[in-house]
């Protein structure tokens, strides 16, 4: 077995394991939530644990106080928000994958057409 056999059968192991494009949107519709940012904790105090979410929107570094109740919640919808870019970067990748192949399939059938040569000889312009 040669290296590139070993190569293309990871590869088509690596296709065969990922989620179809339907069932790709099928896991996007199931989340119900998303948030973009990041939650960290702003202080803890005797009263509880006060939180902040950081988010870039519209080139600006927004921040929002989060109530420690709040919280899970929050970091639910920041994960939901995860998830869904990493299975649009799949369907992304399925797609880009396809292309390529498409593409490089139709390059293969390509056929390259010469003109024929011509029967006039070739004259040499003047250096004048």
């Amino acid at each position: 077995m040669f290296f590139g056999d070993i190569l293309s059968s990871k590869i088509d192991i690596t296709r065969m394991n990922s989620p179809k494009p339907n069932q790709l949107f099928e896991q996007i519709a199931q989340i119900q939530r998303m948030e973009r940012g990041k939650l960290s904790i702003m202080c803890e105090t005797s009263e509880g644990t006060h939180f902040k979410l950081q988010a870039w929107e519209n080139g600006k570094n927004l921040s929002r106080h989060v109530s420690s109740d709040q919280a899970p919640a929050v970091q639910e919808a920041i994960d939901g928000y995860h998830k869904f870019q990493d299975l649009t970067e799949q369907y992304a990748q399925q797609v880009i994958d396809r292309t390529r192949a498409e593409l490089a399939v139709r390059s293969k059938k390509k056929k390259y057409h010469l003109r024929p040569k011509s029967s006039w000889p070739k004259t040499r312009k003047s250096s004048s």
